[in-house]
């Protein structure tokens, strides 16, 4: 009798942990970790415009909620650029960022499930740190100039992407997201040029559930 007067509380905590702990997991909807992204980069208005690699590494925040609406935002270090052509001459602009976008998002499917494809669409803020210019001809001549000299040191965009996030185990998403980058800003000092920054790349990340936002 009294071996089942102990049993019976401790079964009856154990449920109610259990219980609390699958009400925890359930709430939480905030995760934050890394990405990287790798893609193709050009500018507008450019000559013969040729392929030119793109990449970003850096942390991505995302909140999600029970209406399927969220928001996210990430900060990162992102190569973008252009490379260009003419007959005879050859003109790489490497532009490194510390990029911000800031995304509205529509996930499909219900907040919990494994797989939860998305669309994310948002303002990106781009702030110039580095990066060259090389103006080649006929590989006989080239000069090199920093970017900081050529080019604004703020740039901004729309920034889009689809994609989905899978839940690995517990509380640890895979982020997928194909994007897109449509810069509204010049990006040369020139008044006459009128390039604006374009790129496409597929982004990859890795976010861990850190706590809710939403109310009890």
């Amino acid at each position: 009798m009294k071996m089942s007067m102990m049993i019976r509380p401790a079964i009856l905590g154990i449920t109610a942990a259990l219980t609390l702990g699958t009400t925890v997991k359930a709430q939480d909807n905030v995760s934050l970790g890394p990405t990287a992204g790798f893609g193709h980069t050009w500018l507008s208005n450019s000559p013969n415009s040729k392929y030119q690699p793109a990449g970003n590494v850096g942390l991505a925040l995302v909140v999600s909620t029970e209406t399927r609406f969220g928001f996210g935002a990430d900060v990162k270090w992102s190569i973008e650029g252009g490379k260009s052509s003419t007959d005879n001459s050859t003109t790489t602009t490497r532009l490194d960022y510390i990029r911000v976008p800031i995304k509205a998002m529509y996930f499909f499917g219900e907040l919990g499930n494994r797989v939860r494809p998305k669309v994310t669409l948002g303002p990106s803020l781009g702030f110039l740190v580095g990066g060259k210019q090389k103006y080649e001809v006929s590989d006989a001549f080239q000069t090199e100039v920093d970017s900081k000299d050529i080019a604004n040191s703020f740039d901004i965009g729309l920034n889009g992407s689809v994609g989905l996030n899978y839940r690995l185990v517990n509380k640890t998403w895979l982020n997928l997201d194909l994007n897109y980058y449509h810069g509204f800003s010049d990006v040369m000092k020139a008044d006459n040029l009128d390039m604006k920054n374009r790129n496409l790349g597929l982004n990859v990340g890795v976010t861990f559930g850190i706590g809710k936002v939403r109310p009890e």
